[in-house]
């Protein structure tokens, strides 16, 4: 694995400045694209990000065993960016991205309801993938998100195969369920 991961866990202030920026920056590319897919908004990744490193690096010091590193970076990091998701949901604020069309009149009202469909059906898929337990939520991240081998997966989580495609077939099934359950709550 990367060296900086081990620098995590010594305590970031006794580093080297240089030291410092170089794991943030890694920190900060190694969990970019999983909290920006669950977020969709750039400033608010890197906020969650910088939480994220803040707690890493003070619970760091701590780790008896630098086993699995790597899972448990972005475990912590998912974890900052639900605890973000369930504050914003909790305030009513939603996330939306803004799209400009242009082109026809026919084209754009196609293009504007398929869009407003899309939209709902990603917020939707997004909020059933929250109320998911972690350990679903993380293998379908990690398999349909990232495009992970099973190999890397179970290296990473520490499982055999076998275990992981059952993980990921109840995942699949208890997001669906949760999904269906809040199209039909919401097309009602």
């Amino acid at each position: 694995m990367e060296q900086w991961f081990y620098l995590l866990q010594s305590p970031l202030d006794e580093l080297d400045t240089k030291i410092q920026e170089l794991v943030f920056r890694s920190f900060y590319q190694f969990v970019y694209r999983d909290i920006l897919f669950m977020v969709r908004d750039h400033s608010l990744a890197e906020d969650i990000i910088q939480e994220a490193f803040i707690k890493a690096i003070t619970k760091g010091p701590q780790m008896r065993s630098c086993a699995n590193i790597p899972a448990w970076i972005k475990q912590v990091t998912r974890n900052t960016a639900l605890d973000h998701l369930r504050k914003l949901k909790r305030d009513r604020q939603i996330l939306v991205e803004s799209f400009v069309h242009r082109g026809d009149t026919a084209f754009e009202e196609i293009s504007v309801t398929s869009e407003v469909e899309v939209r709902e059906r990603d917020k939707l898929l997004y909020q059933a993938m929250a109320e998911l337990k972690s350990d679903y939520r993380q293998v379908l991240l990690l398999f349909y998100i990232e495009g992970r081998p099973y190999r890397d997966i179970c290296k990473e989580l520490g499982m055999s195969e076998p275990v992981l495609t059952q993980r990921l077939a109840r995942a699949r099934k208890k997001l669906l369920q949760h999904f269906l359950r809040k199209w039909a709550d919401n097309h009602e």
